[in-house]
């Protein structure tokens, strides 16, 4: 999984753990299907601030091998398109009362390797296009990474986003 793709998929997350539906590819036929609003995330920017295995972060022990693993970071700066959209029968205000609901999610419940920069909500309003009333949003993020040395010096891990539990096999 890329790096953008595993800061939105913590983002989607976050947001579904809050009990709020949140997609990451959308389309109209797709939030259509969705009698409640939805969180749809989209990627609008990014930067790397921070390229390769320049930032050397230490060692880690490896208790299961019983080896010392070096450990490299990286950041990116991004921006992410947080747009809610609801059906005319739900209503306009569902709008604002679930951007509430991810404001809170961005300030508490993401992953420590993503902090949230800036927030930024526009108003309410109807789209043509969708057919759905829609509050476009934006965040912006620093994402930190990590990876490690595979036990050779020269192989690497993937960088992954800090905080996120992942499946060893």
């Amino acid at each position: 999984m890329t790096a953008i793709q595993q800061v939105r998929t913590a983002v989607v997350n976050a947001i579904g753990s809050a009990g709020v539906t949140a997609i990451t590819a959308y389309s109209m036929e797709e939030l259509k299907k969705y009698a409640s609003a939805v969180a749809a995330v989209g990627t609008r920017e990014v930067s790397i601030t921070r390229c390769g295995t320049s930032e050397y972060l230490g060692q880690r022990y490896d208790a299961v091998r019983g080896t010392v693993r070096e450990v490299y970071g990286r950041s990116m700066e991004l921006s992410l398109s947080l747009d809610i959209f609801v059906s005319r029968a739900v209503g306009a205000n569902a709008c604002e009362e679930t951007a509430e609901t991810v404001t809170q999610v961005m300030m508490t419940a993401l992953p420590c390797g993503l902090r949230t920069q800036e927030l930024r909500w526009e108003q309410v309003q109807w789209d043509k296009t969708y057919g759905m009333f829609r509050l476009a949003g934006t965040a912006k993020y620093e994402a930190y990474f990590t990876a490690e040395s595979a036990g050779d010096p020269t192989e690497f891990t993937d960088f992954i986003l800090r905080g996120v539990v992942q499946n060893h096999d």
